[in-house]
């Protein structure tokens, strides 16, 4: 039997992206795969220096948030440090080799900035080899110009294993391991969308709140509720 998502080691933008440029909402929160601009990363010099304080030079960067949505949060609230991969542009991707599972330590952002002019057919690639952990009062939702679709996220976890353990994995089941945070996004998105701010939706997920269109007699959990059928629904009552 075929697999429900075939065991791919590339996609095209149509299919890694979910948003880019101006089409990334404001109100969605951070996420895993989630690219920035204009975010400060230290530049550390290559020898080590001595104890004490030393003057430490700054640059703008693009990066790439790299996380599972769970290590990005702390209930409402991001943790206070997130880890970032820095993008770059690069050449091409010859370096991936033919069958696209080579040069484990980057991922490939085709047509990352095709939305600006001139842009279209650029490559460019988060560097594993590089990640960093930086305030996460660093990334600004304004700067964000790309979120990963949940194939996207899928490709993402499915590379970053294999360069953190050279483990294999397949896209589909790393894509379920995360269908229960993709589900949720949009959920944080209406909470925030109807809220003005994330504060209070970590304890409607888990309270027992009454809606009939799911169970009419009896209370239920949003938490346990958020599943590929019923995660619209629960955005419809958040809407309402």
């Amino acid at each position: 039997m075929e697999p429900a998502v075939p065991d791919l080691h590339w996609l095209e933008p149509e299919q890694l992206y979910f948003s880019v440029g101006p089409d990334c909402e404001i109100d969605r929160p951070l996420f895993q795969g989630d690219i920035f601009t204009d975010t400060i990363l230290p530049v550390l010099p290559k020898r080590p220096p001595s104890p004490g304080e030393h003057p430490v030079e700054f640059v703008e960067s693009v990066v790439m948030v790299v996380p599972h949505p769970c290590q990005c949060y702390h209930g409402d609230n991001l943790r206070k440090f997130i880890t970032v991969a820095p993008v770059s542009q690069v050449l091409g991707y010859e370096n991936f080799g033919a069958d696209r599972t080579g040069k484990k330590d980057a991922f490939a952002l085709p047509d990352l900035f095709a939305w600006r002019d001139g842009d279209e057919g650029v490559s460019y690639i988060a560097d594993f080899g590089r990640i960093v952990s930086i305030p996460s009062s660093y990334l600004s939702l304004k700067s964000r110009i790309a979120c990963l679709s949940h194939m996207g996220m899928g490709l993402l976890s499915k590379r970053f294993i294999a360069f953190q353990s050279r483990v294999p994995s397949r896209l589909g089941e790393v894509m379920a391991a995360t269908q229960h945070q993709w589900n949720e996004a949009f959920l944080m998105q209406a909470w925030v969308q109807k809220n003005g701010k994330l504060k209070g939706f970590s304890t409607w997920m888990r309270s027992q709140v009454m809606i009939p269109s799911i169970n009419e007699t009896d209370p239920i959990t949003p938490g346990d509720y958020v599943t590929s059928s019923t995660a619209e629904l629960l955005q419809d009552i958040l809407a309402d």
